[in-house]
């Protein structure tokens, strides 16, 4: 049986940190790992959780994902869908019917369905999804064992492995159920936990620190799995540290910086190093921005930054720097400033819309401050 694994699409989500347009579209992903199912002929496509980003998906996005998934009917290929805690699941907020080959896990209860793929072969798959943003029991004690009578048992998990909010879980329960795979999802960077235990990542990242953008395509057989791991993203982050001690112009400098962007599908964060013989035209350059107008014509900068120089180090590390941390969003005084409306209230109460206001925050201030008295990127 071969199968694609994936996780974390997050279809309604911007890319982040950009201020410059770009013909990419994160949303895309899914047209991609659609083709990966149809030009592999698998037999199921596994979906563990947060499909979409928002709670309360667009009808677009929403008619977006159905047209996709309808495009593997006609290969005789399935889908497997649960729900995380980004879209957790909620029927009165769905404008769309999922076609019959689409299997769709609405129950925060624990639940097996049984599949008869196009090869003949029975698959058990079970499963949750989230009806609320946060969920702080642990779901795989629900699980039941393998089951025997099919040929293929399959868990499928949207949580993680520690905290207290995302159906925390342990390996050790999971590796006793005997499962011959866990499709996991939540976690957005890939791990393969065990052989048969596999965070895919989100396939397409939306910031810098989503680097690992991968989807699991993998075939099952009496005797064991093989696991592939394909990147099917069409964009990705990527930070560089560009050393320009060699560098004793400014001409110099910019031919040497734009040498090293050397793909227009990467969106780069900069750190400038070694720079003392330019130092002051290339503060200047980059205080006002000059430089980073410059090297956007041609590539997607989400940020530059000029490290210390060593002797700015030396400095540094004779005084005491107090360790600033990012406060709390006053949420309750934001909502003040606006229309006092029963929807705007019900918005600022969910505690996922809450700790995604805080990311994001914290986010931009890791793009554009520095924090901590610490020389390292936060």
């Amino acid at each position: 049986m071969k199968f694609i694994h994936t996780a974390d699409l997050h279809l309604d989500r911007e890319f982040e940190g950009l201020v410059q347009e770009t013909p990419f579209q994160p949303y895309r992903i899914l047209e991609k790992i659609i083709d990966l199912a149809i030009s592999e002929a698998v037999e199921v496509v596994l979906f563990a959780g947060d499909n979409f980003h928002q709670s309360q998906p667009s009808i677009k996005i929403q008619n977006y994902f159905i047209e996709q998934l309808t495009r593997l009917q006609p290969y005789g290929i399935q889908a497997v869908i649960i729900f995380g805690n980004h879209d957790y699941y909620r029927e009165s907020v769905y404008w769309i019917d999922f076609p019959e080959h689409v299997t769709v896990f609405k129950s925060e209860t624990v639940t097996t369905q049984k599949l008869t793929l196009k090869t003949g072969e029975r698959l058990a798959v079970s499963g949750f999804s989230y009806q609320h943003p946060h969920l702080s029991v642990n779901k795989v004690e629900d699980y039941p064992e393998k089951d025997g009578s099919c040929d293929y048992h399959i868990g499928l998990f949207h949580g993680e492995f520690s905290g207290q909010s995302f159906a925390p879980a342990t390996l050790t329960d999971m590796l006793a159920k005997d499962y011959h795979y866990w499709a996991l999802g939540h976690i957005h960077l890939a791990n393969q936990v065990a052989d048969n235990v596999i965070y895919p990542g989100t396939p397409q990242g939306r910031n810098k620190k989503e680097t690992t953008n991968l989807v699991v395509l993998g075939e099952m057989t009496p005797t064991g799995n093989l696991i592939y791991f394909r990147d099917l993203a069409e964009v990705h982050f990527e930070t560089l540290s560009i050393d320009l001690s060699a560098c004793q112009t400014l001409v110099q400098a910019l031919t040497f910086i734009k040498s090293n962007l050397v793909d227009t599908a990467t969106f780069y964060s900069l750190n400038l190093e070694n720079y003392e013989t330019i130092a002051d035209h290339l503060q200047e350059a980059v205080d006002n921005d000059e430089l980073l107008e410059e090297l956007r014509q041609s590539h997607v900068i989400v940020k530059l930054k000029l490290m210390p120089l060593s002797s700015e180090t030396d400095e540094l590390t004779k005084i005491v720097v107090p360790d600033l941390r990012l406060p709390a969003l006053d949420l309750e005084q934001v909502y003040s400033l606006l229309p006092h409306k029963q929807e705007i209230r019900a918005v600022f109460e969910d505690a996922d819309f809450q700790d995604e206001v805080q990311e994001n925050l914290a986010l931009f201030a890791s793009q554009h401050f520095e924090f901590g008295g610490t020389l390292d990127e936060n």
